[in-house]
This record gives C-alpha cells, sequence and structure tokens, in this order.
C-alpha cells in the first residue's frame, strides 16, 4: 500500500483556503472568522490590510476597527463581536498572538465518535490537547459571529488538533501564510520592479533569491535599494545586485569559491573575513566550504564522465538552478585532482579543530593560504 503524502494534502488545503479568501476579497464579502498564521509576516500583514482597506474604506483609524493583543478576556471579545458597526454594514474585529490556539494543558479523548477509531495496525489515535475555558467559550461562540462583524486572528503558534481550531475551520477560513519558495519569490520580484517601472535580468533575480535571505521583507528592502540606486535606468543588472544586495554569507560564499577555483589565496583570505565580520560562526563556515567543495567535486567528476546536464540536474534535484549554474563555472575552472586535495584539507581542518589541535579561525586561515597560485 502506498504512503500517503500528508505534507502535499496540506499544501492543498492550505492553496484552497488561501483561494477562497482571494474570492472573497474579490467579492466583497468577508464577515466571519479568519485565521491567519505561518512564518511569512509579509503575506500576514498585506492580506489583514486589504481586509482593512475592505471593510473600513479610507478609514483606517475608524470606530469600527478594534485590536486586541496578547492575553485577552472572552467575554470582552464576544460582546465587541455583538455590538453593531457604527454607520458602516461592517466592523473589523483584529486579535494578534492572543495565544488561544494553542494549549499546554492535559490532553483529553478526541470528541468526535469518528476520532475514536485506530489507526492501521491496532494503535490508538493521538490525544488531542483539551481546550481552557476561554477556548471553549470562543468555539461555542463562533457559529454566531453576527454577519456585521469580520473577526480576524493573527497567531504565531497554532494546534491544529484542538477543538477550537476544528470549529473555526468549520465556520471560517484558516489560512497559513508561509515562506515562499525560488520560483514564487523570483515572480514576486519581477512582479514588484514592475509596479516601480523597472525590469531585471533573469540571472539577475535569479542570484538575488540565491543569496538574500527568503524573507519578502528583506526582499522588499533590496528592490528598494535596487529602485533608488538605478534612478532613470529601467533594467536591473546582475552587476547591480552584487554592488547593492546586503552581503550575506551564502553572497560570500560563492565569492570564496571563485578565489578558490582561481587559485587566489590572498582574495580567499580577504573573503573570509568579510564573512567573519558578518558574525557567523567559524564552524559553520567551515562547515559550509567542506560542502560546496565537496558538491564542487561531484559535479567535476560528473562533467569528467561526460554526464549531460539533465543528468546532472537529476543528481542535484532540489538545488536552487542558479547555485548549480555557478557551481558548474566553478568547476570547469578546477581540475578534479586539485578539488580532492582540497576537499581532503578541509576533512583535516576540521578534524584538527575537533581535537582541539588548534582554534577553528586558524585552521580556516591555514586552510586557505595552502590554495596555491
Amino acid at each position: 500500500m502506498p504512503a500517503k503524502n500528508y505534507s502535499a494534502k496540506g499544501q492543498e488545503k492550505g492553496n484552497e483556503a488561501l483561494a477562497q479568501l482571494k474570492e472573497r476579497l474579490k467579492s466583497r464579502s468577508l464577515s466571519g472568522v479568519y485565521l491567519f498564521s505561518g512564518d511569512e509576516p509579509f503575506l500576514i500583514d498585506y492580506y489583514v490590510n486589504e481586509i482593512k482597506k475592505l471593510v473600513l474604506g479610507d478609514e483606517p483609524q475608524s470606530l469600527n476597527l478594534v485590536t486586541f493583543e496578547n492575553k485577552i478576556d472572552i467575554s470582552q471579545l464576544i460582546d465587541v463581536c455583538d455590538t453593531f458597526p457604527v454607520f458602516a454594514e461592517q466592523k473589523l474585529v483584529l486579535v494578534r498572538n492572543s495565544g488561544l490556539f494553542y494549549s499546554k494543558s492535559r490532553k483529553e479523548e478526541p470528541e468526535n465518535p469518528e476520532d475514536n477509531a485506530q489507526k492501521e495496525g491496532g494503535e490508538p489515535k493521538e490525544a488531542v490537547p483539551a481546550g481552557n475555558k476561554a477556548q471553549e467559550e470562543l468555539k461555542n461562540y463562533l457559529p454566531d459571529i453576527p454577519e456585521t462583524t469580520c473577526l480576524v486572528f493573527v497567531e504565531s503558534q497554532v494546534d491544529k488538533r484542538l477543538g477550537l481550531y476544528k470549529q473555526l475551520v468549520r465556520h471560517g477560513l484558516a489560512v497559513e501564510f508561509n515562506r515562499q519558495g525560488p520560483r514564487e519569490l523570483a515572480a514576486w520580484i519581477v512582479k514588484g520592479l514592475k509596479t516601480m517601472g523597472k525590469t531585471i535580468t533573469d540571472e539577475a533575480v535569479q542570484y538575488l533569491v540565491l543569496v538574500s535571505e527568503p524573507s519578502m521583507y528583506t526582499l522588499k528592502n533590496e528592490l528598494m535599494k535596487l529602485d533608488a540606486y538605478t534612478g532613470d535606468r529601467k533594467e536591473i543588472t546582475l552587476a547591480d545586485v552584487k554592488l547593492m544586495a546586503t552581503t550575506t554569507i551564502k553572497s560570500v560564499i560563492f565569492d570564496l569559491l571563485d578565489a578558490v577555483s582561481a587559485r587566489d589565496a590572498g582574495r580567499a583570505l580577504v573573503l573570509l573575513n568579510d564573512m567573519l565580520a558578518l558574525k557567523e560562526p567559524e564552524q559553520k563556515i567551515l562547515s559550509m566550504l567542506s560542502k560546496q567543495t565537496g558538491e564542487l567535486l561531484k559535479i567535476k567528476m560528473l562533467l569528467n564522465q561526460r554526464a549531460t546536464q539533465a543528468q546532472i540536474n537529476a543528481y542535484f534535484q532540489g538545488k536552487h538552478p542558479y547555485a548549480l549554474k555557478m557551481l558548474q563555472n566553478q568547476a570547469q575552472r578546477m581540475d578534479e585532482t586539485y578539488l580532492r586535495a582540497l576537499l581532503k584539507n578541509c576533512c583535516q581542518a576540521e578534524v584538527s579543530y575537533k581535537k582541539g589541535l588548534i582554534d577553528v579561525n586558524t585552521a580556516l586561515e591555514v586552510l586557505l593560504a595552502t590554495i596555491k597560485g
């Protein structure tokens, strides 16, 4: 019997909830209850603001906006939801980080009869956490939220086993906004720059996604810098991104490997100091250098065996396409013997450091100083 892909199902449900939210925004029908969570605050803030614009119009500080923060009084929340809006069709009640959708309390048996069914093999299903008094009170209230109220929860922690969460899904929408993948971020960057009247080369956008943190707020700041730097010039190039993008360990490690491929020990040591200036742990730098060197050697061996691009892509499945392209370019400039020796030196540096024979900073300097010009 094939294994079930629960992660794919979860993603499918998440996409469905987001599609429903977009449809409700489009049709201007937003009554009911919503739960926003996830690790991408940019998207959460964006959709909260879209709801604000629709419900409150041009009055963001309207009397019809009530905000709760952190621990709240459930009776007060229910009273506010039951109160009619002031000279408007709807009111918005926004609740942030209430903790109502997370519980460390004792566990209880599932409330639904079908939840008592056992898993295949006779193992009992995982018990669900019991809701506290406030959670139970809100759970009982959710079906009765008036159409004049739009209730939005923004939570950092959500336990999907809770009866309150399941009740919200029955009577509202729970949307999880997680970090976007490289392809989605690249498309979002192109779209964002278009609204600024700019274009960006494919190589530049791929590099920006590769070396930046996968945070949309971080990338938004990068786009604003690039827009200001290029001025009236419409196209943003790879050179612009390399000059203006915030330096990260990912960007410096590629530059470091370029110096290694050129056997430029002096340049490599300068870049090492750049990484240390980023307050990156030396152990992390050594580990990344070893890993990247190992990947370079694998690529070089595949190239020497005349592997096709499709075969190389399959071997490095899941790796960012631009990162793979950069590694291939670097591998082509090195010979296999040199890469084997470099990887051996990396391993020796790690062993010496872990045995306490040398501190990690000195180990890195000695390693890079062995690069022959």
